[in-house]
């Protein structure tokens, strides 16, 4: 049995406030990785999918339009400031069932035919045997598709706001390899060895550069200062007032450096690929 209770906590407490406050932002940048997954999932009508981690549910209302009237989405998070939102976004779909619980632990019924998660499978404090119980609700030959961060090598936009962040306020905390958050799943070995642990097989990891399509530079300065690492380290650190607004300038100065004047930028997720026997 997994305890994700920090993490339930965090996304209750901490993190999903903080999505919802920049949704907007975030939604825009995310909206490439979006189409990406989509395309290799391709959902189908009459499909039952499970997704994992649906936030405010943009992925979701996309899914439940491709499977159908005659598909079900069963959306899962641990998150209710998210998940209040994304019950505003799918009231018009009826096929949609969005569920508030840890899907580490939770019980499914096992009938999908397609496992799913946009960033949202990095959080689990014991990956294999979460997996593992999704697993379970997978039919004989359905399929996991899922993208998860590359290294933060990778992903300037968050590697430079946290190499200023570091210069103003010191590094974070050790961590664990391979603990949850938002690089919990950024070594493909890792990944491959945890799905075929959990039963799954035909597993792989992608290397994928996508481009985020930021709103602004002002808007992706203060998601920098919000989200991601950087985000994380002020909070760490109990940054004060004054503090975060010379470190948002900051990053806002940076951001030239790995973005252009439409605010998009480069960077590379890993898309995971799996099947169950």
């Amino acid at each position: 049995m997994t305890d994700n209770s920090r993490q339930i906590d965090y996304w209750n407490e901490v993190a999903g406030p903080k999505w919802v406050r920049v949704q907007a932002s975030m939604e825009s940048r995310l909206s490439g990785i979006e189409d990406m997954l989509l395309a290799r999932a391709q959902p189908r009508p009459g499909e039952r999918i499970l997704e994992i981690g649906c936030g405010t549910g943009t992925t979701t209302a996309r899914l439940a339009d491709a499977v159908g009237p005659t598909g079900h989405i069963v959306a899962v998070d641990v998150s209710k400031p998210m998940l209040d939102i994304a019950r505003i976004r799918l009231a018009g779909h009826p096929n949609a069932t969005l569920t508030e619980a840890d899907a580490a632990t939770a019980a499914f019924p096992h009938n999908f035919d397609l496992l799913t998660s946009r960033f949202g499978i990095m959080f689990f404090e014991d990956p294999v045997a979460a997996f593992t119980n999704l697993r379970r609700a997978l039919k004989p030959g359905a399929r996991l598709v899922c993208v998860a961060w590359a290294p933060i090598a990778d992903n300037p936009h968050w590697s430079v706001p946290l190499g200023l962040a570091i210069d103003r306020l010191g590094p974070p905390k050790p961590r664990r390899p391979h603990a949850p958050g938002p690089l919990g799943l950024d070594d493909p070995a890792f990944v491959t060895e945890t799905l075929a642990r959990a039963g799954f097989t035909h597993a792989t990891v992608r290397a994928e550069p996508v481009t985020l399509l930021g709103r602004s530079l002002d808007q992706e300065a203060e998601v920098a200062a919000t989200m991601g690492p950087a985000g994380a380290l002020l909070d760490e650190k109990d940054a004060d007032a004054t503090t975060r607004a010379e470190l948002l300038a900051s990053f806002r100065d940076a951001l030239p450096g790995y973005a252009d004047k439409s605010a998009r930028m480069r960077a590379t997720i890993h898309l995971i690929t799996a099947h169950c026997s």
